[in-house]
């Protein structure tokens, strides 16, 4: 039962990534007179924006990513935005994997829907339900800091847009942590010296490690404890190997442009069909963690905690708590490293970078708060006022100003507790899960440097990689048509390739790839393929 339902979470996430990724209709709703409290002339500028607390916004959306610290707790951050805005704030989340499904059953009985949430359904459905509010003409009304955002940052403006051109949703921004915050596999450097290893490179190589984690004791109590691999988000996690041999099979998904723009459904390729060998090898030795689809970040955190990881998978900036928690269980010497791409002969070197944007958040069509919702989302989201408290937290707790710039304190970067420095931010409500932003230009674009920059050994890791990072999902909006095209045919087709996988990989089935790539033929995936080329030929003509 718990496979079949984290089958379905995987299924649900990667539907909604491939049919809406390339990855609010209706009239304007009058305020009360608590709400105008400034001239049309200044709406969006001035603060407080109401009389504090005489306006309450409902935001929905998923709570906080440092689980102890729940947004409904009224975290410092938070506090701080409802004294300068005076918005009170009433937070409707729930656990990512939860809210989904309980968001569209509110969606659909139509009651208590909220002013503000992240939007749980694909772009298209939203608008076609009536659901959402569009956006451009509250933007140019009372939020001149998102409008100059978008003038200023026009391809990251592109793909907020839906097929018909119009704003309906804001995206986070990550473009200013692609290079500096990279997303990759993750090793104990300080196990591979102790074992006269080589940082691994090639399949075989890896394949190498893992036995020597597993067999020759690297956390050197006795026993033969050590997980050689704990990934996160299924097997997926696992697919990051596919690196090696030219596949997109992590943020992408495996849809994706060769060099010659031709879009191609990797799965179906005989590169993939030797992961799938390979990453079945692994695990019938028993080095990968069993228990891979189960897996979260706070199991990884827990493994490292008790010494027993050798490799996981993560962002750069996760790789001081790493450090930290195994020096506290293990020795002064561990040291995390992320490690270059996995790489065969033959094949270029790369890493999907996160981004450029992620998520879709809404303004309701019931609201009867749009121009405070919008003035409160020009505020966290494009001011640079805003955009400080998300970023670097608290003044005097998480960050200080020298020569006018925020730096982050001892507290974020070496923190006493542990914690690693997003940790830190997300546990008084800063790198939240509304929409805001990492840009990679302007004010906006302070804070992934900050982070890193006074870290040199993580710098200099960003540095090693920086050139083998690659865009990932580069595809247009989807249209009406397409969209009806891959509701169609993803849902079976992608329930098919969750469940293959899993079964070639534990042994479950025997690896027929023959059947495998035939049964997706007849699922009509070389139609996703025509609907995904269609949408990359459009992003590239942008």
């Amino acid at each position: 039962m718990m496979m079949k339902a984290l089958l379905c979470r995987c299924r649900l996430a990667c539907c909604s990534l491939l049919l809406a990724s390339a990855a609010l209709s209706g009239g304007c709703t009058s305020t009360t007179p608590a709400e105008s409290v400034v001239s049309e002339d200044a709406a969006g500028s001035a603060l407080p924006i109401v009389p504090l607390g005489s306006v309450t916004l409902r935001y929905a959306g998923w709570d906080n990513w440092y689980a102890p610290a729940s947004l409904t707790l009224q975290l410092p951050v938070w506090q701080e935005v409802e004294k300068r805005t005076g918005v009170k704030i009433r937070w409707d989340v729930s656990h990512s994997s939860q809210y989904p499904s309980s968001m569209r059953m509110k969606l659909a009985a139509g009651k208590e829907v909220p002013d503000i949430f992240a939007l749980p359904m694909d772009l298209y459905s939203a608008i076609e339900a009536d659901l959402i509010e569009p956006l451009d003409d509250w933007i140019e009304r009372y939020a001149p800091n998102i409008k100059r955002f978008l003038a200023d940052n026009p391809a990251e403006a592109g793909r907020m847009r839906a097929y018909d051109g119009k704003l309906y949703a804001l995206s986070s921004v990550t473009t200013g942590s692609e290079y500096l915050d990279p997303f990759g596999i993750l090793i104990r450097k300080d196990w591979l010296d102790k074992l006269g290893l080589p940082e691994p490179r090639t399949l075989d190589e890896w394949y190498t490690v893992f036995k020597s984690f597993k067999e020759r004791d690297p956390n050197g109590n006795g026993k033969r404890d050590e997980i050689p691999f704990m990934p996160q988000t299924g097997y997926h996690g696992l697919a990051l190997f596919g690196n090696a041999l030219g596949l997109h099979l992590f943020y992408s998904r495996g849809y994706y442009p060769d060099g010659s723009g031709h879009v191609r459904a990797e799965w179906l390729t005989p590169e993939a069909e030797k992961l799938v060998v390979w990453l079945n090898k692994q695990y019938r030795e028993g080095l990968i963690d069993p228990g891979f689809m189960h897996r979260t970040e706070e199991s990884i955190i827990a493994g490292v905690s008790r010494d027993q990881i050798g490799a996981s998978m993560h962002f750069l900036s996760r790789l001081g708590q790493l450090d930290s928690l195994s020096r506290k269980t293990a020795s002064a010497n561990a040291d995390w490293l992320l490690t270059l791409p996995p790489l065969e002969h033959g094949y270029k070197p790369i890493y999907e970078k996160y981004g450029p944007v992620s998520g879709n958040f809404v303004l309701s069509k019931q609201s009867p708060h749009k121009e405070v919702a919008t003035r409160w989302l020009d505020y966290i989201y494009a001011s640079e006022e805003g955009n400080r408290l998300m970023t670097f937290g608290i003044e005097g707790l998480t960050y200080r100003l020298v020569n006018g710039q925020p730096e982050y304190t001892e507290n974020v970067l070496n923190n006493p507790d542990g914690l690693d420095p997003v940790g830190v931010l997300r546990s008084i409500g800063a790198y939240p899960p509304t929409p805001w932003i990492r840009s990679a230009k302007g004010p906006l674009s302070r804070s992934p440097a900050a982070l890193l920059g006074s870290n040199s050994k993580a710098f200099g890791l960003a540095q090693r990689v920086r050139s083998m990072m690659v865009d990932s999902q580069p595809f247009a909006m989807p249209t009406p048509e397409e969209l009806a095209i891959g509701n169609a045919l993803m849902p079976a087709i992608q329930t098919y390739v969750d469940e293959s996988i899993i079964a070639f990989i534990t042994g479950a089935e025997p690896i027929d790839w023959e059947a495998f790539t035939s049964k997706l033929k007849e699922l009509k995936i070389d139609t996703i393929v025509q609907v995904k080329q269609q949408q990359y030929d459009r992003f590239m003509r942008k």
